[in-house]
């Protein structure tokens, strides 16, 4: 078992736990910044931590890698708790559904975390296990009580899950905000009554589409 898995194992001291977190938000920081080759001191450092604080807690960069990822499962499992508890079902859906939006658009490094790690990795199974659980929960809810169209299947999710990060990861440089637009047409998609509903983000001009294809060159 490795170290990461074996401090999900057991509970943390507070400082401890605190440390941990400290050490997460500088590592997503400086990926997000400057890519997933910076170095555990560079970390320990953003962090201001000693480096051996970084390494009791993540023995190499890999593990550092993988606490990050199932952070953010936990975080979006919050959030998956949170729209299940919302009244209405549709709602509910919509806020998750922006919630993971933002989260990839201002997290410029959790793109790059989601492809380098090893999804087979039993800490990461598990902790996408329970995430799993609550994202077929929230669709159940939504198809059960007729809001959206019954044949969307809870894997659906990771279609347009995908379409809005990159959406994002292709504009949020140059136009911030803009794969909302993308993710409003998406709902439009799913709803069961075929409504249309005015979409509220403005499209792409052609110099906009021009600027974020130059910076997406420029980043290659």
């Amino acid at each position: 078992m490795t170290t990461s898995e074996q401090a999900d194992c057991r509970p943390l001291r507070a400082d401890a736990e605190r440390n941990r977190l400290r050490i997460i938000a500088a590592a997503r920081e400086l990926f997000a910044q400057r890519g997933l080759e910076v170095t555990m001191d560079d970390v320990a450092a953003h962090a201001g931590v000693g480096v051996g604080t970084v390494y009791r807690r993540f023995t190499n960069r890999d593990e550092l890698i993988e606490g990050i990822f199932v952070e953010h499962l936990n975080t979006v499992r919050t959030h998956l708790q949170a729209s299940l508890d919302n009244p209405d079902s549709w709602d509910g859906l919509v806020d998750l559904l922006t919630f993971m939006g933002q989260t990839m658009a201002a997290d410029r490094g959790l793109a790059a975390i989601m492809m380098r790690i090893d999804h087979t990795a039993p800490v990461i199974e598990a902790a996408k296990e329970k995430m799993t659980q609550g994202m077929q929960d929230v669709i159940e809810r939504a198809r059960a009580s007729g809001v959206i169209r019954p044949d969307f299947a809870p894997t659906d999710m990771f279609l347009m899950f995908n379409m809005v990060c990159t959406c994002a990861d292709i504009t949020e440089t140059t136009v911030p905000g803009a794969w909302r637009r993308s993710l409003e047409m998406l709902l439009d998609s799913m709803r069961a009554d075929g409504r249309r509903v005015p979409l509220t983000t403005p499209p792409l001009t052609v110099e906009q589409i021009h600027a974020a294809q130059s910076a997406r060159c420029r980043t290659r």
